[in-house]
């Protein structure tokens, strides 16, 4: 186990090593330039223009900025802001706690929600409630979360005036965004854990612990849901990746002051620094919950470390 532990740490920093090659490397070659964002290079001289380029270091070669990159990372200063001028961190700081709040409450509505939905749809299945579940996740499945968006803020927002629509003025500010931002990972969560589910649900473990007459609720909450973990937990590590790519989005239609959108508007306004840090800082995120999601399946489900055992 041990050994799997460093293995997938070492492959989980090689993939970040490589995310922050390609951002940097991506944001320099990109059209555009730094120096014209910040100055009119229609009113600026070209000297003025070629003096800035050499204060901001954008003269030098790539691989030595990228070089000067990783060393100001290994010491912890992730630069300045070219546009505002402020540290880097504590730009970065003060939008990442919308984003986590967003990201959260988005969460918990996917998972804390799908999973008990998708797990009554299975026990009741052909029921009136799993019909409402399957048309449900099939609907929000099949509609893009920006359409969602706008409808919702057509109708909750603008005609019934029930929900603010921009910014994060107050807790209700947060209702609309999570609720687009969770409608597609809840759908995909429920229809998993039906899956999952119901196969389990017609195991031989399931109907031998009826015959010994344990409650048929201690063998689905208890046993079923267990057995049933596996491919959600897989899930779950997949659908942060999901929540992070879509929450670029869901940030800017809702004007959300988190991360997302300030990595939109770093990389509109050439602000190398500040969009090299949150690309990497998602990369990060993504290749933990990935990493964390598998050594998660290998606790929560015994048959994955046998087969694993079986390979070696």
């Amino acid at each position: 186990m041990l050994i799997y532990v460093v293995k997938r740490f070492g492959y989980a920093a090689l993939v970040i090593f490589l995310a922050s090659v390609v951002t940097f490397a991506a944001l320099r070659i990109a059209p555009g330039s730094a120096v014209t964002s910040i100055l009119d290079p229609v009113k600026t001289p070209p000297e003025i223009l070629e003096k800035l380029r050499e204060e901001l270091g954008l003269n030098l070669p790539i691989y030595q900025q990228y070089i000067n990159y990783v060393l100001g990372l290994l010491t912890g200063d992730f630069g300045t802001s070219l546009s505002d001028r402020k540290p880097v961190v504590d730009l970065i700081g003060a939008a990442a706690g919308y984003t986590i709040v967003l990201g959260l409450a988005a969460f918990v509505i996917a998972f804390g929600v799908g999973v008990p939905a998708g797990m009554l749809s299975a026990i009741h299945s052909g029921g009136w409630f799993d019909k409402a579940m399957r048309f449900a996740s099939s609907t929000l499945m099949a509609i893009p979360n920006f359409v969602l968006a706008l409808l919702l803020v057509l109708v909750l927002g603008v005609q019934w005036r029930l929900l603010p629509v921009s910014g994060a003025t107050g807790p209700l500010s947060l209702v609309l965004p999570a609720l687009v931002l969770s409608a597609e990972p809840w759908a995909l969560t429920t229809r998993v854990t039906r899956t999952a589910v119901s196969e389990q649900l017609g195991s031989d473990f399931s109907r031998t612990l009826r015959a010994r007459g344990i409650s048929d609720n201690r063998i689905n909450w208890r046993h079923v849901l267990r057995n049933a973990l596996s491919p959600v937990v897989s899930l779950g590590a997949v659908q942060v990746r999901t929540l992070l790519g879509y929450t670029l989005i869901i940030e800017v239609i809702f004007r959300w002051p988190g991360m997302g959108s300030q990595l939109v508007q770093s990389i509109l306004r050439r602000d190398y620094p500040v969009a090299s840090a949150l690309a990497l800082l998602l990369a990060l995120v993504v290749v933990l919950a990935s990493t964390i999601g598998d050594l998660v399946l290998r606790w929560v489900d015994p048959r994955v470390r046998t087969e694993t055992s079986v390979v070696k």
